[in-house]
């Protein structure tokens, strides 16, 4: 049973034939400030992330490491695990697909579909891309030019030739041409079921132009998938024929429901609050996934979970591409940007700001590393950095009596709380970022008008009750960034004399905090809040 103080989150499940890369870590900083806006506003969050280890990749990728498939998984969870703790995502829950927990359900699940009638033996012939972890059709894929590299539509005026062949063109390879015996899932059985549910629920996937390419793909009839593998031995057995393993992707999407069944709890492995027992994190609130996956998460997943007998998810969050010089990022191409290494060199604070501020989710995007370094001293740097340098060397100079700050808002903020909170809960992060800063704006116009660094010298009263403006408004600023830089925040906070914030927000009292009006005893500079960063 659902509860409506919970919100279950979950970032895509990431292959760990690799480390993380920028692409990654973006879905995990919009993963990681949903959570904490959820968590500081009150509700009980489940806020899981993963490493899909079921796959031909992770076969392959452990020979070429002369490791066994064990050490090779266990090496590359910790990988994965270093990036996002030093990223400071604040995730509840780490599943690898190898847990003896995730195989029992999977084995269940695979039952009852069988049991039901959904599940049934036929032969594969086609083909199969090894780093999609799926089957290919020719209108999947392209042409690519052997010696240029250059990509361009399969149609009828191009021949293929010794030079010219069919790749995926997320890995400009060719796909595995299999011919095997294997079971499928009648998912042409639940066309009419999906074509319901999505006029039912008009919100289900985000943004609205994804869904309306997964209605216009339904519409034109769906095909029943295969789900098994009869060549591949390393994933799940198959209960009703264990001479086949489950198809990574039938596997993969069930760790989603996994991570909230009691035997997953009583490991003792989560960080999420506990619930009772009549409780429930499933249904998810949102899954965040790529585009590259959606056809998985949009239409496979809501007929495998109506076939067990499960709630379907309430929303799926889509992203888009990176890409760099316009080519995709991945892995294979050796364009991809450690995410790691980019906050090492800049800020971690500078990558979150330009990641979820530059572009609206579901959009594609061409990494800008000269761009991030101006959007980050334009915003944090000048605006909010200057802001509170400002009110804190001012606040200083009064005289000693003077130095707390108190007085009545000269400014409204109500609007701006409002329209913040509805994108967030529509999960418009960008849109969010833009109204603070926007905000910021406002405030910088405000100081400029009012000229505290001139009145000081005359009339110390005035100036305290503009300083306490600009200091409320910043706090107000400050309390919603803070799901995206609490670091910062908190440092902030501590600059205008304001005390255990962070420990307050992280015991749910965002709505309180919002309503008091505090003191701000300022007693000390110390060093920026942000320093401008020179492009490198």
């Amino acid at each position: 049973m659902t509860n409506k103080n919970t919100f279950f989150i979950t970032t895509p499940i990431y292959y760990t034939n690799g480390i993380p890369h920028i692409g990654h870590a973006y879905s995990s900083l919009i993963a990681d400030s949903i959570a904490r806006y959820n968590k500081i506003s009150g509700k009980k969050v489940k806020f899981s992330t993963w490493v899909d280890e079921n796959s031909q990749k992770v076969v392959e990728k452990a020979q070429e490491k002369n490791l066994s498939i064990s050490d090779y998984l266990d090496l590359m969870a910790e990988e994965h695990k270093k990036v996002w703790d030093w990223l400071k995502i604040e995730y509840t829950d780490f599943v690898r697909t190898t847990d003896e927990t995730h195989h029992k359900l999977v084995r269940e699940v695979l039952q009852k579909s069988f049991d039901n009638g959904d599940i049934y033996e036929g032969e594969y012939e086609g083909m199969y891309c090894v780093g999609c972890e799926a089957f290919k059709k020719d209108e999947d894929l392209v042409y690519m030019n052997k010696t240029t590299k250059e990509t361009f539509p399969i149609s009828d005026k191009v021949k293929p030739s010794e030079n010219i062949i069919k790749v995926c063109p997320d890995h400009l390879k060719t796909p595995d041409t299999i011919k095997e015996k294997n079971y499928f899932f009648k998912l042409s059985k639940y066309q009419e079921f999906l074509q319901d549910f999505y006029e039912k629920n008009p919100e289900f996937i985000q943004p609205a132009d994804r869904f309306n390419e997964v209605k216009a793909f339904v519409k034109r009839g769906l095909e029943d998938f295969s789900i098994s593998r009869e060549t591949n031995k390393f994933w799940v057995k198959l209960p009703f024929d264990e001479s086949q393993v489950t198809y990574v992707w039938y596997d993969a999407l069930f760790n989603y429901v996994t991570v909230t069944t009691p035997e997953w709890e009583e490991k003792e492995c989560s960080k999420a609050p506990k619930l009772e027992d009549w409780q429930s994190y499933w249904p998810a609130d949102l899954h965040v996934v790529w585009k590259d996956i959606i056809r998985f998460h949009w239409i496979y997943w809501p007929a495998m979970l109506k076939s067990a007998g499960l709630e379907l998810p309430k929303n799926i969050l889509t992203t888009g591409f990176f890409t760099v010089d316009g080519q995709k990022i991945s892995k294979s191409l050796w364009n991809a940007i450690d995410p790691v290494e980019f906050s090492e060199k800049y800020s971690k604070d500078l990558l979150t700001l330009y990641l979820l501020s530059s572009f609206n989710i579901g959009q594609d995007w061409d990494f800008d590393q000269k761009q991030a370094v101006l959007t980050y001293n334009a915003k944090l740097a000048n605006n909010l950095g200057n802001l509170v340098n400002r009110v804190v060397v001012l606040s200083l100079k009064l005289k000693e009596e003077n130095w707390k700050l108190f007085g009545n808002n000269d400014l409204e903020v109500n609007n701006y709380i409002q329209n913040f909170d509805k994108n967030l809960k529509n999960y418009n992060l960008k849109e969010s970022i833009d109204l603070s800063f926007k905000f910021l704006d406002e405030l910088n116009d405000y100081t400029t008008k009012k000229e505290p660094w001139k009145t000081i010298k005359e009339d110390e009263e005035t100036t305290r009750e503009v300083l306490y403006t600009i200091a409320e408004w910043l706090r107000q600023v400050g309390l919603n960034l803070y799901i995206f830089f609490p670091e910062k925040m908190s440092e902030m906070f501590e600059k205008l004399g304001l005390q255990d914030y962070k420990k307050r927000l992280e015991n749910w009292e965002l709505e309180k905090l919002r309503e008091e009006r505090p003191i701000f005893e300022i007693k000390e500079k110390g060093k920026n809040l942000f320093e401008r960063i020179d492009i490198k």
